[in-house]
């Protein structure tokens, strides 16, 4: 057969088969819209954060925290070392979803970001799971004040993978590990990705699943940041729920 008859025969099953199921011609070639549930789940989540928060507030170590089921957890501090940035350029990303992600990039002071990620520890029946709830990279120490991210609604998108801190220009060589290691991401919570000898990246949980997360900056003396929070909806903020 060529190719035109084999795509008629194709055409001509596909009809035979809607109309023994009772479907009209157009069934399967028209979009429809989205649930309601779909319709909610895609949609903007309300901001959490606000500029003029303090350090203690956007991470609250040692605060107790309950679960779905009240389970206890305490928020802990897990660090990794830290991401070599010549020239202070980072990327935020889902390294995982760059082919239909945009990523988001950020330059910080220093050549050396420090990476820690504010994390739970749920026991579950396979053992203790880590759920990353905020994860920052840059000088916590020489923050003097945190903003809201410049340009209004932008968030850090993670889809299929997990969170990303990269070297801006390691993006490609962290994109092309991360399948090796993305298993132990929320086993360990934070896992820093070296090239040559050298961290070029840390990954971590995507908190409370896919979506869009809210970003601060911290200020320190100077005109360039010298952090960047991502709040991964885990913690509760002011009475408002994850």
């Amino acid at each position: 057969m060529t190719d035109d008859e084999n795509l008629a025969f194709i055409a001509a099953v596909m009809a035979a088969s809607k109309e023994a199921a009772g479907l009209p011609p157009d069934w399967g070639t028209t979009p429809a819209p989205s649930s309601a549930e779909a319709e909610l789940e895609d949609a903007p989540r309300p901001p959490r954060l606000r500029g003029g928060m303090t350090t203690a507030e956007l991470l609250p170590y040692g605060e107790v925290v309950l679960g779905p089921g009240g389970q206890e957890a305490v928020l802990e501090r897990l660090t990794c070392p830290p991401v070599q940035t010549p020239g202070g350029g980072i990327t935020a990303c889902d390294p995982v979803s760059l082919e239909w992600q945009r990523p988001l990039e950020v330059d910080l002071r220093g050549a050396a970001q420090p990476v820690e990620v504010a994390a739970l520890r749920w026991t579950t029946p396979r053992g203790d799971l880590l759920q990353a709830a905020v994860a920052v990279i840059g000088d916590l120490s020489a923050v003097t004040s945190w903003i809201e991210f410049p340009v209004p609604g932008t968030r850090l998108s993670i889809d299929k993978g997990c969170g990303a801190f990269i070297a801006r220009n390691q993006v490609g060589v962290v994109a092309g590990l991360v399948e090796d290691v993305l298993s132990t991401v929320s086993d360990v919570g934070l896992v820093p990705v070296e090239a040559g000898g050298t961290v070029v990246g840390a990954l971590f949980g995507s908190g409370d699943g896919p979506g869009g997360y809210e970003l601060m900056l911290g200020r320190g003396s100077g005109a360039v940041p010298v952090a960047l929070l991502v709040d991964l909806r885990v913690l509760p903020r002011d009475g408002v729920a994850p």
